[in-house]
């Protein structure tokens, strides 16, 4: 009788696995881009983020785990002298931003590349500020990640590292992380779209 009962349990329990890894975590076919048109429809997270960055015209600014790309539309649209640039390692997302910022990106002003945030292929200083939302929790060695975001980062160059208020990931550790990987003047943020830390390298 008990066996008979946890099988549904368990069998529940690893469908939802796979489809929280699909949708959200390692994004993929048409639960990929389910969970890409979710993510679309928060747009307070990422224009909350892009004012504590305070982006400026002319900056660079990168979004690492970029998904769906509604944040680099965003920083386009504020850092429109600039250069903004995606890194995913989900081609079902870069699908995705290519299609919201094919105008931005015919024009050469968004990039989208496919990489890993301990990978990231630039040169030292090439940044003024660096994102990432929802996205942390999900990198193999954060501190390594951070680490590699801070030597692409100009020297005074801010990260902003962030995650809905609708995350089941605490914002317990985003202070420690970001000093444990060399950042500077480090603070944390709460507001209504979630929590956010932010850092100088």
């Amino acid at each position: 009788m008990i066996e008979k009962q946890v099988k549904p349990i368990v069998k529940k329990i690893a469908v939802n696995d796979y489809v929280m890894e699909n949708m959200f975590c390692a994004p993929k076919g048409a639960l990929g881009r389910l969970g890409g048109q979710l993510m679309s429809r928060d747009r307070w997270l990422p224009a909350w983020v892009l004012d504590l960055l305070e982006i400026n015209p002319s900056d660079s600014v990168l979004e690492v785990g970029s998904g769906p790309g509604l944040g680099l539309q965003l920083a386009a649209a504020r850092a429109h002298q600039g250069r903004v640039v995606g890194v995913d390692l989900s081609e079902t997302m870069l699908e995705m931003a290519r299609h919201r910022n094919h105008a931005q990106i015919d024009a050469g002003h968004v990039e989208l590349h496919y990489g890993a945030a301990d990978k990231l292929p630039f040169d030292d200083a090439a940044f003024d500020k660096a994102m990432t939302m929802n996205s942390l929790h999900l990198w193999p060695d954060p501190i390594a990640g951070l680490r590699e975001i801070k030597r692409i980062l100009r020297p005074g160059g801010c990260i902003a590292v962030a995650f809905t208020r609708f995350s089941y990931t605490s914002a317990d550790k985003f202070d420690s992380q970001l000093l444990d990987a060399g950042f500077r003047d480090v603070s944390l943020h709460t507001g209504e779209p979630g929590s956010c830390a932010l850092g100088r390298a």
